[in-house]
């Protein structure tokens, strides 16, 4: 039947009193209206009832009219529970009843919102749980009136919704009038109001639904549990109930942490439901750490649970091969031990969990460095702990090669560190994926700091199997050539961490043979002294002063007394190799020649580039040779200028690179050493006092192989210039 065609007339007596101003008419129209109710034939009768209430009295816009209607409404549901009549009769009439006082909260005047309230408030304790099937609209409105301007209406919102938690909490777990799932939903929709009180009264709601026994919060958490962490970060300071909001909050989020460990180990579950609850979760919390609303309260307590969600994983029992499994069937049924449906979930979420945490050991809040720190350091843990279990962790690669391009250094070392370790446990796994891994490690050198640098290098020499050596020379080569920056700054650390990994003859043998092949011998179009004769020089230097070279240097300075056959060979293949590149650089093949004591070859070198125009950089490398000739590495070579007889080409040597040397101070104090040689250098030395000197170079050799590179070089420039004409 339409409500607007209702044929319901009320007795007089009962409209009369129902509708006069004095409470005891009302009570009393009340019983009239009950005593015509009592004689109805159906339920049906007593809708039509309530519907003309509604429509003939609420709907005014006298007050009396819309009070006399509701206190109407209650006297019905008097009526209901004085009959006893089931529930089903209730809730058939319960639209009836409920959603007229519903309406009337929305009113313009208070008395209205107020009088609906209180009646609501009074059939809600009269009817008991049934009330509940119209929780989720009732509370919709509950909120709207916690922000009432009129303090009546605010507190007789507080009363009702107290009432409503007693019934919530009252309800038996069989009964069907309380949906926790739909009303979670209600809770989700409303909790983003932004009234702290309003949230507040939402906490004390989740509060109240986790108190409830029978009922499982865990499964509907994803519905609110953002919006709880981000009232940690709300700054509505005029709001006076904002820290009392975030003090809520943040017990509530305790305490669902502290039940986190209770419900992945309960008794009696759904994995499905299970495994669905802990990925949403775990995607929130992850969402938070890229939240822009987070800050660093919100950022700590998210890290907080994601710790606790590791520590549970790490103290559960390892339950075999079936968790990979459980990863490929997540939308199927498990057939897997309950351990394991939390194993599957994390496994699932390594790689998203890696990133963030790396990502947040660049911030700069301490606390949050320290936290992400710890949590990576349980990550390798737990790594670990799989691995032992034959688990793979290949799939997570990619993420930290991303990582590894972050500007932060604290990140990409972090980055290193998992890269090192995957290297160290899952060799076999990543050989298709070396190449990719060098072009990104190598990447990472052209702005890192040295810190970086050499993790990058530790790194690579994990991966320093005979197959991809070359692959890293070169491709550290490349980087040189391209980045002019790096090759200044980090040339010389890079080169020395090459020699400290690997085998420091095979490192300068192979850099020097790669840059002959690939940026000298390559045709005039890409030849590329320049190039070649900077990373030479930083070969050059670190050759003679780098502590940890010692070993070659002191082979190549004995190579002339060296009495075993096998080791001379040996020496002069790695002089000779080196030798060929160091030509291109005239200083630096000055050097490695003094090194060498072949002295005769360093002064026809000084010759050869005394007969062209020496340039502003030669002579600045000169001066420098000419400093490094006072160090300790030369002290044999100081000392054998006492045997001029010895060592004839050793004085011309250092007088050539006198003349070399324009007026300088270091000019006068290489003058002044050979002054003070002649001081002590007997007329005539006694020859029977000669070392015997074996495996003598063969030094015209020599001499013409740095004359071809000069004469390479020359041609170079001579043909730049005639390409500048045409």
């Amino acid at each position: 039947m339409d409500e607007k065609n209702t044929n319901i007339n009320l007795p007089e007596p009962v409209t009369k009193n129902l509708f006069d101003k004095s409470q005891e008419k009302r009570e009393i129209g009340g019983q009239e209206l009950i005593k015509v109710i009592q004689n109805a034939t159906s339920d049906k009768i007593v809708i039509e009832i309530a519907k003309h209430l509604k429509e003939r009295y609420i709907t005014q816009q006298q007050f009396q009219y819309k009070k006399g209607g509701l206190h109407g409404l209650y006297s019905i549901a008097i009526d209901m529970v004085t009959k006893k009549n089931s529930d089903t009769i209730i809730k058939n009439c319960l639209n009836y009843i409920i959603d007229p006082m519903i309406e009337c909260m929305r009113d313009k005047e208070e008395r209205v919102r107020y009088t609906a309230i209180e009646y609501l408030f009074l059939t809600s304790k009269l009817l008991g749980d049934v009330v509940l099937n119209k929780l989720e609209d009732t509370y919709k409105n509950l909120v709207q009136s916690f922000l009432d301007p009129d303090e009546s209406v605010r507190k007789a919102a507080s009363q009702l919704d107290n009432c409503l938690k007693s019934l919530v909490m009252s309800t038996a777990p069989e009964k069907q009038n309380f949906k926790i799932q739909s009303f979670v939903k209600t809770i989700s929709t409303q909790i983003v109001f932004k009234n702290q009180q309003v949230k507040l009264n939402l906490i004390s709601w989740i509060n109240t639904l986790n108190s409830i026994p029978h009922i499982e919060l865990f499964d509907y958490i994803e519905g609110f549990l953002a919006e709880l962490f981000l009232m940690l970060a709300d700054t509505s300071n005029k709001d006076p109930f904002t820290n009392e909001a975030k003090i809520a909050a943040r017990k509530q989020l305790e305490e669902f942490q502290r039940d986190l460990e209770r419900y992945s180990k309960r008794s009696s579950f759904s994995q499905q439901q299970e495994l669905k609850t802990h990925r949403q979760i775990i995607e929130i919390l992850l969402d938070l750490c890229q939240n822009k609303q987070s800050d660093a309260h919100v950022l700590s307590q998210v890290l907080n649970w994601i710790m606790e969600y590791l520590k549970i994983f790490n103290q559960l029992e390892l339950s075999g091969g079936q968790i990979i499994k459980g990863i490929d069937l997540m939308s199927n049924v498990f057939e897997q031990r309950r351990d394991s449906v939390l194993q599957s979930v994390i496994m699932e979420k390594l790689n998203n969990i890696l990133k963030i945490i790396l990502s947040l050991l660049s911030l700069d809040s301490p606390q949050i460095v320290n936290q992400a720190q710890q949590i990576n350091d349980l990550l390798l843990q737990i790594m670990d702990k799989m691995k032992a279990s034959g688990k793979e962790f290949v799939d997570i690669m990619p993420t930290i090669q991303d990582m590894l391009k972050e500007k932060n250094n604290h990140t990409a070392e972090k980055a290193l560190m998992w890269m090192r370790h995957l290297l160290n446990t899952q060799t076999e796994k990543l050989k298709p994926m070396i190449e990719n891994i060098l072009e990104n490690l190598i990447e990472r050198l052209k702005d890192a700091e040295a810190q970086v640098v050499e993790n990058v290098m530790d790194v690579l020499a994990r991966i320093s199997h005979e197959q991809y050596f070359d692959m890293v020379i070169e491709k550290i080569l490349d980087i040189f050539h391209k980045n002019v920056n790096l090759l200044n700054r980090m040339s010389q650390i890079i080169i020395k961490k090459l020699c400290e990994f690997w085998n420091a003859e095979v490192v300068y043998t192979q850099i020097c043979n790669k840059l002959l092949v690939n940026y000298v011998y390559v045709g005039d179009d890409n030849l590329d002294l320049a190039f070649t004769q900077q990373l030479v020089q930083s070969l050059e230097q670190l050759l003679i002063t780098e502590p940890r070279l010692q070993n070659i240097r002191m082979k190549l300075k004995n190579y002339k007394y060296e009495k075993n056959q096998k080791t001379a060979k040996s020496t002069y293949e790695f002089f000779i190799s080196i030798y060929k590149t160091f030509c291109y650089n005239e200083v630096s093949a000055l050097s490695l020649s003094l090194l060498i004591e072949e002295y005769e070859l360093t002064y026809n070198i000084i010759l050869t580039i005394a007969e062209q125009e020496t340039n502003l950089e030669i002579l600045v490398q000169i001066a420098r040779l000419t400093l490094l000739l006072e160090s300790p590495v030369f002290a044999y070579l100081r000392l054998q200028l006492l045997e001029s007889a010895n060592h004839p080409f050793l004085i011309q040597s250092l007088q050539g690179l006198m003349m070399l040397l324009p007026q300088s101070p270091i000019q006068k104090y290489l003058k002044s050493r050979l002054k003070n040689v002649e001081l002590f250098v007997k007329p005539h030395s006694d020859l029977s006092q000669c070392r015997e000197i074996q495996n003598k170079l063969d030094t015209q050799l020599l001499l013409q192989l740095f004359k071809n590179s000069k004469q390479e070089q020359q041609d170079l420039k001579d043909n730049y210039t005639k390409s500048q004409f045409k």
